[in-house]
């Protein structure tokens, strides 16, 4: 008869991708995954199998509340373009810039594992096309709306802004500086004009 499992996945998932997103991959070991979360190795292994399989679960976890909470923000049509990009990047540099925040565990993966593991790459590669997809959406909705001129691509724009949030995600982990990441927000959002 197979053993029930005495902890809850979701949550051990949940605070793993809270210690990757912490400590990066490199930086947790799986004994420390076996301290933090309260499970054995062996059950880890059995649940999720190595810390590189278990760390890929957890990040895709992460990118689907990502891009829920991304498609939230923008899919309101009824609010202007240029105020729902500049919320949006608010909410980002507020989120980031918290002290004491880890920042996104996609952009802290796309640096530290993207150049050398292909399993990482390939999810940082399909995250943006998914982001650049929901930008174009709302960027043509407001096109269509006569909010932004008809001359603009709205892919290379949505291309645009999400290299912007990346740009934004490593500033603020590693500077901090909320000013001076809104300033570049706002010159980014003007792009719309």
């Amino acid at each position: 008869m197979p053993r029930v499992k005495e902890f809850d996945e979701a949550e051990v998932l949940d605070q793993a991708l809270e210690l990757f997103r912490a400590r990066g991959f490199k930086y947790t070991s799986f004994a420390d995954l076996v301290d933090e979360l309260g499970v054995s190795r062996q059950s880890l292994y059995d649940t999720y199998g190595d810390k590189h399989a278990l760390y890929q679960t957890a990040l895709r976890r992460y990118l689907d509340r990502s891009l829920d909470s991304i498609r939230r923000k923008l899919e309101d049509t009824d609010t202007p373009v240029r105020e729902a990009f500049t919320d949006f990047f608010e909410a980002m540099i507020s989120g980031s810039c918290a002290n004491g925040s880890p920042g996104c565990l996609m952009v802290n993966s796309m640096v530290e594992l993207s150049p050398h593991d292909a399993d990482t790459r390939a999810l940082a590669q399909a995250h943006a096309r998914e982001i650049e997809g929901i930008f174009v959406s709302r960027l043509s909705a407001a096109q269509r709306k006569g909010e932004i001129a008809k001359a603009k691509d709205p892919v290379a724009l949505a291309r645009f802004l999400y290299h912007t949030i990346l740009g934004l995600a490593v500033a603020s982990r590693a500077l901090g500086d909320k000013e001076s990441l809104r300033q570049s927000a706002r010159l980014a959002v003007q792009i719309l004009d």
